[in-house]
């Protein structure tokens, strides 16, 4: 038997459904994406689009405890779920953050001295001056699936 007729009859099926997934799931360059209900009829949502910022004081002591101000807002047109917020320091989760809802919270990181620095990793280690805190990390899901990105880093000079 021919299996050349079969083979073309494959690739044009599998062409088809590639195109009715990307028609039904196509957007328009504005955040929204278009998809079918479960009643056949077309629904417009749109997509979120999250920006993660933190922030911390001007200078600190080593030693000392800080305050680091995170703020996580949705500059999309849908909401952002299942948003997950992880840090070397910290954790938080949030269930839905909605199109335009900004959410904040604070946080304390310990800023060690020259000498416990010098316990944990050795006599030739030393206390970065500035204080380098990475930046957080979040992950979300939207209506086009699953997203994640990274907020700024710090740098926080120390008086020594």
């Amino acid at each position: 038997m021919d299996m050349k007729p079969v083979i073309l009859i494959a690739v044009i099926l599998i062409a088809g459904v590639s195109a009715g997934v990307y028609i039904l799931t196509a957007t328009d360059g504005n955040d929204k994406t278009e998809v079918k209900n479960l009643n056949g009829k077309n629904q417009t949502t749109g997509t979120a689009r999250i920006v993660a910022t933190q922030r911390g004081p001007e200078t600190a002591r080593p030693g000392s405890n800080i305050t680091v101000t995170c703020k996580i807002k949705n500059e999309g047109k849908g909401p952002a779920k299942n948003v997950k917020v992880l840090s070397q320091d910290f954790e938080r989760s949030f269930d839905v953050i909605e199109a335009g809802e900004e959410v904040e919270f604070q946080v304390q990181i310990y800023i060690p001295t020259e000498e416990e620095v010098k316990e944990d990793f050795g006599e030739n280690a030393t206390l970065s001056n500035p204080f380098f805190i990475g930046g957080f990390s979040v992950t979300y899901t939207d209506l086009s699936g699953k997203h994640s990105l990274n907020s700024n880093s710090l740098e926080i000079p120390l008086q020594i």
